[in-house]
């Protein structure tokens, strides 16, 4: 019994996983139909969505998502046989009937299977049907009529053996993972009772026409198709430990590469070797890299599905324009753009775009225009949201911003650029908004931008025109398993920056520092003041255990030839974030590296380490996180003096 129950349980669960994959392009199906490109094959995709759902839930006993379905798909089932007969308000409700599967799902795939009372929405259904159709034409639509009253037999002998055929391949699948004794036992338990032999042998002839069908519409849509690959089902676990393996193999790679017999060149036909099997695993790693990579499209979806409900809530038609849905990003960046995205075209509509009147003032169109653009740049990803709205009101930002004390005293406003000013707007609690909204004023949206890019080493920059618009550009890398990183020493130790916060590099001799009494040191650069990070208040702790660990031998030799050693003149890597330029002095620069980013162990936390990774000699060394070292500097003892001298 206990096998049976767990099977069933395995069963819901390969359901609901697919009804929520399928419920994705429910949504971009809604989003491709209001556009009446091709209304009739849009409405035939969403019908099959929502029958799907209806059969696989009473497959697998779950009435209520079972009911709740079929009175969706009787309203499609009247729009696909009249599809003039969609309007605007039809495919408001029927995306509310969408959102209301997918919460229910998932509420079901936590575990939590709580009472469910979707019956306000079901009645709208129902009136909306009952309008698009006229009474006459539901009369004889005794379930749909009436979906409330406990119809399961009706249901089941008019629609039962359509629903299996639609839900066969599921089933198969699940039934083939089984060994032959619980499956022998499953089959002899579900297919035995005789209800479904009554309530299918009356319907006999339905399902043969169903099945030619469904037969003809396989073979004229797969005939051509059978060049493309087949789409199959992988656990993101295996695909992870897939990675981590290569990422093993590409550190051996590198240790390997970097022998310093190899590189001697002693031995020519090892040496054609290695650069062979150098090439192969970079390949070999960039295609395990891409099996995590995943296209914005369904990101884009849910854009347009926002731009849509934000348009009718403030009444403000938009015409939205996505480019580059194709981008790929990995999974893990995936997961962490999606809601700065989000937040960004919220604002740009609720913040940017104009009401009717004031863009008629402005002779603008009374449609305004939101673009959305993705493409690869390298190993970045550039997307860009653009508005042709109001702009940014510097003054405005300004003024907002000395109140909340986010310029320092001595600093004039007006020395700093447009893109220093924006930036403030992505201060926590930070809104120009003049009273708070169910979209906006509130200051936290803009907030999660920042700090969702910080975790996936991205980067936001804003140009803005008073009156014409405002474009937020965002950088992110492709890949989070990866960085390309400059290595530096430092108090003896090696470590890597990573490239996308470094700014430039510069060396400054001792006459460009300045010593502010009671605050720190500043060094000039170019006639500007930039503030000089204290390394032995910001990482003196995890220099002190790293010199430890190795003896210090090692380290004081490293330390000992360094440029700075050697020279007067000492290195500085300026950092860039989002609340300025900062300085950190490194003892040397010694190269350029990509390596695979190791987590710290489990239990390690240190904010100022974003992980480790094992260069070519073996050795292991710390990816260091500029953005957090600047938030400690600005938290700690230095706050002070970045608060009055930094420029």
């Amino acid at each position: 019994m206990s096998d049976d129950n767990s099977f069933f349980v395995e069963l819901q669960m390969e359901f609901l996983n697919e009804s929520a994959f399928l419920l994705e392009s429910y949504e971009e199906c809604m989003m491709s139909l209001e556009n009446g490109t091709n209304p009739a094959e849009d409405l035939s995709q969403i019908f099959r969505v929502a029958h799907s759902v209806k059969g696989g839930a009473a497959a697998v006993g779950l009435p209520d998502l079972c009911k709740f379905a079929h009175v969706m798909e009787d309203l499609l089932s009247v729009l696909r046989a009249s599809p003039e007969l969609v309007n605007s308000s039809v495919i408001s409700l029927l995306l509310q009937s969408g959102d209301e599967l997918k919460k229910r799902i998932s509420c079901l795939q936590k575990g939590e299977n709580n009472p469910w009372d979707p019956s306000v929405l079901v009645e709208q259904l129902i009136l909306t049907n009952e309008s698009l159709t006229g009474a006459a034409k539901v009369s004889h639509k005794t379930v749909a009529s009436a979906p409330s009253v406990p119809a399961g037999p009706v249901e089941v002998k008019e629609e039962a053996p359509d629903d299996f055929f639609a839900n066969r391949e599921l089933m198969a699948e699940l039934l083939g993972e089984m060994n032959p004794e619980d499956r022998a036992a499953y089959e002899e338990k579900e297919c035995k009772p005789a209800p479904i032999v009554a309530a299918i042998a009356p319907i006999s002839e339905p399902p043969v026409s169903a099945i030619k069908t469904v037969s003809t519409s396989i073979s004229t849509s797969k005939g051509p198709q059978k060049p493309q690959n087949v789409v199959i089902k992988v656990d993101t676990g295996r695909v992870d430990s897939v990675l981590d393996a290569v990422g093993e193999l590409v550190v051996l790679k590198n240790q390997l590469v970097d022998d310093d017999y190899i590189k001697a060149g002693g031995n020519i036909r090892l040496e054609g070797i290695v650069d062979q099997l150098d090439k192969a695993v970079r390949e070999l790693y960039e295609k395990t890299l891409s099996i995590r990579m995943t296209p914005l499209k369904s990101l884009f979806v849910k854009i347009q599905r926002i731009v849509r409900d934000v348009s009718l809530n403030l009444s403000k038609p938009v015409d939205l324009q996505l480019i580059g849905e194709e981008t790929e990003v990995e999974r893990t960046v995936f997961e962490l753009l999606g809601d700065p995205m989000v937040h960004l075209v919220r604002n740009a509509m609720d913040h940017g775009i104009e009401d009717s009147q004031t863009r008629a003032e402005r002779n603008k169109p009374a449609t305004a225009k939101v673009t959305v653009t993705a493409k690869q740049s390298g190993g970045n990803v550039m997307i860009d949201i653009i508005d042709d709205g109001g702009g940014i009101n510097r003054e405005k930002v300004l003024k907002k911003a000395i109140e909340k004390n986010l310029i320092a005293p001595g600093i004039d406003p007006n020395s700093l650029s447009d893109d220093q000013v924006f930036q403030f707007i992505f201060a926590a609690g930070f809104s120009t908004a003049d009273k708070v909204s169910d979209l906006s004023g509130r200051g936290v949206g803009l907030d999660v931008v920042r700090s969702n890019l910080e975790k996936i080493s991205g980067k936001i920059h804003i140009s803005s025109k008073l009156g014409l618009g405002t474009t937020f550009r965002l950088t992110i890398p492709l890949t989070t398993a990866i960085t390309d990183g400059i290595v530096v020493a430092l108090d003896g130790e090696r470590y890597i920056l990573p490239i996308h916060a470094i700014r430039e590099i510069v060396r400054v001799m001792p006459k460009d520092y300045t010593e502010i009494p009671g605050a720190g040191k500043v060094a000039k650069v170019r006639e500007v003041l930039v503030p000089v990070i204290n390394i032995g208040n910001t990482l003196g702790y995890i220099s002190r255990d790293m010199n430890s660990k190795s003896k210090g031998q090692d380290g004081q030799q490293r330390k000992a030839e360094s440029l700075s050693s050697r020279r007067e003149e000492t290195m500085l890597v300026i950092i860039e974030s989002a609340t300025g330029q900062m300085a950190l002095p490194v003892d040397d620069v010694l190269g350029q590296a990509q390596v695979v980013v190791k987590p710290l162990a489990t239990g390690q936390n240190i904010p100022e380490v974003a992980g480790a990774a094992i260069l070519g000699d073996g050795r292991t060394v710390l990816i260091l996180d500029p953005t957090m070292i600047v938030a400690k500097a600005v938290r700690g003892g230095l706050g002070r003096e970045l608060k009055e001298h930094a420029a």
